[in-house]
């Protein structure tokens, strides 16, 4: 193959409009390819696969749309969740839980009172998740730069979709509350945030939090930790399964559940013996009633 001589700007030059030097006759000293000459090729031949890529990207894009302007929350959103998986090492620990009990248990209580004071198994799930943390006071932890911050109360933030938005208002003092105080609280919280009527007084810093898309037929997740907490439990549907029992197989309904855990405030071993005793009282909900 003949050698071919070109000055290192004209050759940047055809590189960038991808021209084969093969067509390009030089004009230079010993038929060196210039800048002119290369400028001439360009005059003659327009055509440039780049260019006719370029061309194509902005007929792509050039398609019927309409800009729709970010809502607030979904701003809110979108940076604390950026700053929750760019700045927090999470990992998550996956157990299923029994809930044949529960269910029952529920269905016996709710026969007992009024309509509208009805138990949800989301309250099982926020009664469960406040007595695990009062039984491992170190989950119920935050990080932060300089120390951590250890709550001597027990809070959870619970996140409630609405057609605006997801908001995370905190439950508080869920170690002192009943299943029926926290079941009252909860439908008012929701009732404000479908109304948007939560207020700053809503929102407390919190080390816990629960999500919950088993309403929506979703098996598992994985939740993004909603910043400063150190932990979120993600729900699931509960679903019929066949397990194995006793040398045997048992047919029972069970739900699946996903801890999202910050490792900087929490260890593996701990954050397993966390969710390890959420699906121990999910599993005994009768003790539920009496812590």
């Amino acid at each position: 193959m003949d050698r071919i001589f070109i000055t290192p700007l004209a050759n940047k030059l055809a590189s960038l409009n991808s021209i084969n030097l093969g067509n390009v006759k030089g004009s230079g000293p010993r038929g060196r390819i210039i800048k002119a000459d290369i400028e001439k090729h360009l005059s003659e031949y327009p055509y440039s696969p780049k260019a006719n890529h370029q061309d194509d990207v902005g007929q792509r894009i050039d398609i019927a749309h309409e800009k729709i302007d970010i809502p607030k929350i979904r701003k809110i959103i979108a940076q604390k969740l950026t700053l929750s998986k760019s700045s927090i090492p999470h990992f998550y620990l996956r157990r299923n839980a029994k809930v044949e009990d529960l269910i029952n248990f529920r269905a016996k209580v709710n026969e007992a009172v009024e309509e509208n004071s009805k138990i949800s198994l989301n309250d099982f799930f926020i009664k469960a998740c406040g007595c695990a943390l009062m039984d491992f006071p170190d989950c119920n932890m935050i990080w932060q730069e300089q120390h951590m911050l250890k709550f001597k109360e027990v809070a959870i933030g619970v996140a409630i979709s609405t057609e605006a938005g997801l908001y995370t208002p905190t439950l508080k003092s869920v170690d002192k509350k009943s299943l029926s105080q926290i079941s009252l609280e909860m439908k008012a919280l929701i009732e404000k945030a479908k109304n948007k009527q939560l207020r700053n007084s809503d929102f407390f810093d919190c080390a816990h939090a629960i999500s919950n898309l088993g309403m929506f037929s979703i098996e598992n997740f994985d939740a993004i930790i909603n910043p400063p907490n150190s932990s979120i439990l993600a729900v699931g549907a509960v679903r019929d399964e066949v397990v194995s029992e006793n040398k045997g197989f048992l047919s029972c309904k069970q739900v699946s559940l996903t801890l999202s855990v910050d490792h900087r405030t929490i260890d593996g071993a701990l954050g397993a013996k966390f969710l390890d005793r959420i699906v121990f009282y999910l599993q005994n909900p009768a003790v539920l009633m009496v812590r």
